[in-house]
């Protein structure tokens, strides 16, 4: 049987654009954010504010992690409804604990800040607040860094606060503590053991990083967001999530936190890069045999390459067999022997220890002969995949139109209607969203489709065409929702012609009629706001 396995893909966000869970939820895994717009308290991905003096200088003289290194962190968040892009969800609150760090700054989990209107730091014994801004996010790894935005209550606020050490040494066995603050600020400490070191997801489907396993048991406070894990008295891990069932917490470690900050120190964050492949494990005999691979002998086959990825980039191909990473031997599962942490998934050699632009070696089986290749590493921005991979932040782009909406495909939208109810044009455009190769090559730079049908008098007996992928409008090609707004400038003899992907191939509807229709959407009962969203 054949095992397929994804080595630095990024993929689908899980459950975007809904209220975030606590951590500590039975095990429930938090749901995924996205990427914040300029303006919000959230900035882009490689845009961050620019660090303030304090920040330049070099981290020296650090402290040991105590209640006086930790603060509450309380956010208001409102999501966009990803199916009537035009309205948001309800507001909603989140409390958490933040780690302050040299300079100032407070370190949370993305989570913690995805679709926050207004952030705040709170001091845990005198309950004395301060607003802070998002100097930097990234909603793969899972790690945000705050400002306070006071200049004058600044000194004030962090007189009494101390900034912590980030320690990377832990292994697997080593004794660590979740620490968690009470209703008066009392400091309430958890022992856990690390049981194992792997690497997974975080809240971003197919992003694999590396990840502590533990295991001991945590009591659920108010604050149950961004808990730091601690050992030796400096800060070791983050909580992901808990099961309480079993016992077991997955941490955020030490050396992706490193990453994070030294990115986030330069004054440009250019997050973490990935491979991009897809590959098969060579465990089974009879596919080593057919491949012509030795007994003992490492490598594993790729299957795909992601377009715009570290792997594409550096000219590998789809049917290479990978054998090396800069000298690390993967082996037929696809993982290398870490010095720390034993047998540990490849995909750590790019994610963890990598930076974008870094020179990397890469060695391949290909035709039975071995290649080295060479190249940069890289990573792909959300907005360059064919179908984003996860959004938060802003709202999605459309266009309302006589009734009919076009939007975007992301993976947040396929995601905001839950596994079960994945049938159908929603199961149709899930499949063009997990093999994007077909549109890719034709040139495309995003799947525009019919999310919704109104009901007006330019859509009657178009009630059944939500979910078909948009093809041309009014003989423009779509490669993108701009090219809708462009095109429907442009009727042809009075007619909006559209062609779609599927039966009935064609919709025709009258220029005239379409732009009565937009009149009484925008004052009817859909309350709708804006006819449009391009950005």
């Amino acid at each position: 049987m054949k095992i397929f396995t994804l080595l630095g893909l990024v993929g689908i966000a899980s459950l975007a654009g809904a209220q975030l869970p606590s951590n500590i939820d039975n095990s429930k895994a938090p749901a995924a954010p996205g990427k914040p717009r300029a303006g919000s308290p959230g900035v882009p991905m490689g845009t961050i504010a620019p660090p303030p003096d304090s920040l330049k200088k070099p981290l020296v003289q650090p402290q040991i992690i105590s209640s006086s290194s930790l603060l509450k962190v309380n956010a208001t968040y409102q999501s966009y409804n990803l199916q009537i892009p035009w309205q948001k969800e309800s507001a909603g609150g989140r409390r958490g604990l933040g780690v302050v760090l040299p300079g100032n700054r407070v370190l949370v989990t993305a989570q913690m800040v995805a679709d926050a209107t207004y952030i705040e730091l709170e001091l845990p014994e005198s309950g004395q607040k301060i607003p802070a801004t998002v100097q930097a996010v990234d909603y793969e790894a899972n790690l945000a860094l705050l400002a306070p935005n006071s200049p004058t209550k600044e000194k004030e606020f962090f007189a009494g606060l101390k900034g912590v050490e980030v320690d990377d040494s832990a292994r697997i066995g080593d004794s660590l503590a979740v620490w968690q603050a009470g209703r008066v600020g009392d400091l309430i400490v958890t022992p856990m053991r690390i049981s194992k070191v792997m690497t997974q997801g975080y809240v971003v489907d197919n992003a694999a990083f590396l990840v502590y396993e533990a295991t001991g048991i945590i009591r659920s406070e108010s604050n149950s967001f961004t808990l730091p894990v601690v050992k030796g008295g400096k800060l070791a891990a983050l909580l992901l999530r808990y099961d309480s069932k079993n016992q077991v917490a997955t941490l955020l470690p030490a050396p992706i936190i490193q990453h994070f900050l030294k990115d986030v120190a330069d004054g440009r964050y250019d997050g973490f890069p990935s491979l991009g492949i897809e590959f098969q494990v060579t465990q089974d005999e009879q596919f080593r045999d057919y491949l012509g691979l030795k007994a003992g002998a490492p490598g594993v086959f790729v299957s795909k390459i992601m377009k715009g990825g570290s792997a594409d980039k550096a000219g590998m191909k789809a049917g290479d067999i990978m054998i090396s990473i800069d000298g690390h031997e993967v082996d037929a599962r696809g993982d290398y022997q870490d010095g720390q942490f034993g047998a540990v998934s490849a995909s750590h050699l790019i994610r963890g220890k990598g930076f974008v632009g870094d020179k990397v070696e890469i060695k391949v089986l290909r035709e039975g002969k071995e290649v080295v290749l060479k190249g940069s590493l890289a990573r792909k921005e959300p907005d360059d995949y064919l179908v984003r991979p996860y959004l938060f932040d802003h709202g999605p782009k459309y266009i309302l139109s006589g009734g009919i909406l076009f939007q975007e495909l992301t993976s947040a939208y396929l995601n905001s209607f839950g596994r079960e109810q994945r049938g159908g044009a929603i199961l149709r455009l899930q499949r063009i969203a997990s093999n994007p190769e077909e549109f890719e090559k034709d040139g495309r730079k995003k799947i525009v489709f019919i999310g919704a049908i109104l009901p007006t008098a330019s859509t009657q007996g178009y009630e059944r065409m939500s979910g078909q992928v948009v093809e041309e409008v009014n003989g423009r090609k779509i490669n993108e929702i701009a090219d809708v707004a462009a095109a429907l400038k442009e009727p042809q003899d009075g007619l909006h012609t559209l062609k779609l992907r599927e039966f009935p191939y064609l919709l025709h509807l009258d220029a005239l009629r379409v732009e009565r229709d937009n009149m009484q959407l925008m004052n009817g009962m859909f309350r709708v706001s804006e006819l449009s969203r391009l950005e």
